[in-house]
């Protein structure tokens, strides 16, 4: 009997970030237990650690909304903010408004509305603020991450119907795990003053986000996979990952040791539709499922996709086309038509600087092993071990 693979999936780093930001405005108080080693944790806490005039996040997009926030409040010198040539493509006007409107002082250094920013110390001079949450959940949580500090609190008015929702809760469970009493209604977010909290371990799960692409080999091979160190109970609404992949023939079931995938029905699935508004991360993952199992599908919610590492919608687009899929794409959602026999690409998958494109596409390689993916090492943003453990697969 061959043994099931045993993948380890690495510690969350959309946790491992907020907590950064947490830990950083209570020194001592909160311990952190199995921090992220993706590049993106890597480069925010180097940030939050320098004291250096120029801090340089590269394609961490999440580092630098966080600390554009964070900054203003905490930083005794001016900072310059900046990062790669994607970033200074990547909207933050909404934010800095926002922020500006709070008391901080920013400048725009290259085009209004986008990364450079100069970032001088500030003081809180308003406890609410009103900002656009149809743009980036992570703006929302930059403000829920600091408002915290400010003496009178902070409340959030939202205009129109934010985007990856599942993101701000996770903010306001942190919070609460640090008995911060976040309030979260339709429009309005409250976050009480908070000047000091008990001392707390903080221990990071692994990252559902990244366990997407176990689940698609499961579903395309149809062999089993065991995820190291998964519980039923998560703050990540990736997890919702799970509920997806049964629609496409994926079986989990809970051990002592973690999640186990398995094959079920692998062949009953002849459409497949689904919203990615609250789960944006999983799209590109379920793409190429869908592309490899030959089921045609319909994808809607995606777009924060435009405004990401790439334009991942139009990434999509063009690398399922290589395979002989017919692809509609609109700002917001994608149609894959895929062919009765796919296509090989010789000339290999294209994969923007996007992380999340290489792993997406890892699956491929199994139908199509001479399959190349270019730069196929950007995936240390947020899986430096994926090849390892993909290997695991044979």
């Amino acid at each position: 009997m061959n043994r099931v693979p045993e993948i380890n999936i690495p510690a969350s780093k959309s946790i491992s970030n907020r907590l950064l930001i947490l830990a950083a405005q209570f020194p001592g108080s909160i311990q952190i237990k199995n921090l992220s080693t993706a590049r993106d944790t890597v480069l925010l806490k180097n940030a939050l650690e320098s004291d250096e005039h120029i801090r340089d996040v590269k394609d961490a997009g999440t580092a630098f909304r966080f600390l554009t926030a964070f900054l203003p409040f905490h930083t005794p010198n001016p900072v310059t903010l900046t990062g790669s040539e994607r970033m200074k493509q990547r909207p933050v006007g909404a934010l800095v408004e926002a922020l500006r409107h709070l008391g901080a002082k920013i400048e725009y250094l290259e085009k209004e509305g986008f990364p450079p920013l100069r970032i001088f110390p500030s003081s809180f001079i308003s406890s609410s603020v009103e900002i656009r949450s149809d743009v980036s959940s992570q703006f929302i949580s930059a403000l829920m991450l600091v408002g915290m500090k400010n003496p009178g609190g902070l409340t959030i008015h939202l205009k129109k119907s934010p985007v990856s929702v599942s993101y701000i809760r996770m903010t306001a469970s942190m919070m609460h795990d640090l008995d911060i009493d976040v309030q979260i209604s339709k429009d309005k977010i409250y976050v009480p003053s908070t000047s000091r909290i008990e001392k707390k371990v903080m221990e990071v799960e692994p990252d559902w986000s990244a366990a997407s692409y176990f689940f698609s080999y499961t579903s395309v091979t149809g062999k089993p996979v065991l995820l190291l160190n998964f519980k039923p109970h998560s703050v990540q609404g990736d997890r919702h990952v799970v509920e997806i992949y049964k629609k496409l023939g994926v079986e989990n079931t809970f051990t002592e040791s973690g999640l186990f995938l398995k094959q079920k029905n692998i062949d009953s699935t002849d459409f497949f539709e689904a919203d990615f508004l609250l789960n944006p991360d999983l799209a590109q993952t379920v793409a190429v499922t869908c592309l490899a199992r030959k089921i045609p599908c319909r994808l809607t919610g995606l777009k924060t996709l435009r405004i990401k590492e790439t334009d991942r919608i139009q990434a999509l687009k063009n690398e399922l086309k290589k395979f002989g899929a017919k692809v509609e794409a609109t700002d917001d959602s994608l149609e894959i038509l895929p062919p009765k026999n796919l296509v090989f690409p010789n000339e290999g998958i294209e994969t923007y600087k996007d992380h999340r494109m290489t792993m997406s596409f890892a699956v491929m390689q199994k139908i199509f092993p001479g399959l190349d993916i270019h730069d196929k090492n950007n995936v240390i943003k947020s899986f430096p071990g994926f090849w390892k453990e993909w290997n695991k697969l044979g």
